[in-house]
């Protein structure tokens, strides 16, 4: 029977709760890259901008495992559904009907993406009971481009605020809304910024649940952790990616030159074809 090029898996009974898996030609089994979309966390957007991404991936010879999760402005979203569904989404892979090699997986991921992506690569340190804790997947490595990588200092400046105007000029090269009926849910909350409407809570009211959720704050989970992030990045600070890579052994932080939020994902930009490569390394 031959493995479809593409198809979706549910993974749960909400909307949000399924990935889609895109294969190369071949027989495998196939290295697998676990795509994670960013869009601040919240429903509107899905994997639209990483897309390009995907295809160079698949085209490299890579299984691409691209999932969605509940975000914010959606039943579940935030704090904990949205770490549970990716936890449990990356899990997953180890379980997919398809010819995928389990010993050699990395997670990717773009801005809220690159957060979530970065998050993974440290759930191994996690407590028994705390939400992403024991693994079923052992990652290889972890790619953060534009990543939120520093929760504490997100929620100190209130980052995200901007969604509060509906008609705001968005940033250079970002994809509309898939979802703009939840961009109003959105825009009701975000007076504080994302950081607190995905958690529930600021850094100085609940400062546990920042150090296990910020990938600053968090324990080494062992994985190899590659941050990405523009020079000139006007939506997510780049020193946040070079203070997490100071923090963690394990981390090296690369500063794509001239690069903005969103030329980072370009497939034949700087700061991709370094990641690329870095792929190629450990995927190998």
């Amino acid at each position: 029977m031959t493995t479809p090029l593409s198809r979706k898996i549910v993974y749960g009974t909400e909307p949000s709760q399924y990935g889609v898996l895109r294969l190369p030609s071949g027989d495998g089994p196939f290295p697998v890259v676990v795509m994670i979309h960013g869009g601040w966390w919240a429903a509107m957007w899905d994997d639209t901008a990483v897309q390009p991404l995907i295809a160079d991936l698949v085209e490299q010879g890579y299984a691409v495992w691209s999932i969605e999760y509940r975000r914010v402005g959606e039943a579940g979203g935030g704090w904990p559904g949205t770490f549970e569904d990716v936890a449990r989404a990356v899990d997953l892979a180890a379980e997919l009907d398809a010819p995928l090699d389990i010993s050699r997986v990395a997670v990717v991921g773009h801005s809220a993406g690159g957060h979530l992506a970065t998050w993974t690569a440290h759930r191994a340190g996690l407590a028994d009971g705390v939400v992403g804790a024991r693994p079923a997947v052992r990652l290889v490595g972890a790619v953060s481009i534009a990543g939120v990588l520093d929760l504490v200092s997100a929620d100190n400046a209130r980052l995200g605020t901007e969604l509060a105007d509906l008609d705001g000029e968005p940033p250079r090269g970002a994809p509309g809304p898939s979802e703009p009926g939840a961009w109003p849910i959105v825009a009701a909350g975000v007076g504080n910024g994302m950081t607190r409407l995905l958690l529930g809570a600021s850094a100085v009211e609940d400062p546990g649940l920042y150090a296990v959720t910020s990938p600053v704050e968090m324990a080494d989970g062992g994985v190899p952790v590659l941050a990405i992030h523009g020079a000139a990045d006007e939506v997510v600070p780049a020193e946040f990616s070079r203070t997490y890579a100071k923090t963690h052994a394990l981390a090296e932080f690369v500063e794509s030159p001239d690069g903005d939020h969103f030329s980072v994902i370009e497939p034949d930009g700087h700061a991709w074809t370094v990641a690329r490569k870095w792929l190629g390394e450990k995927l190998s």
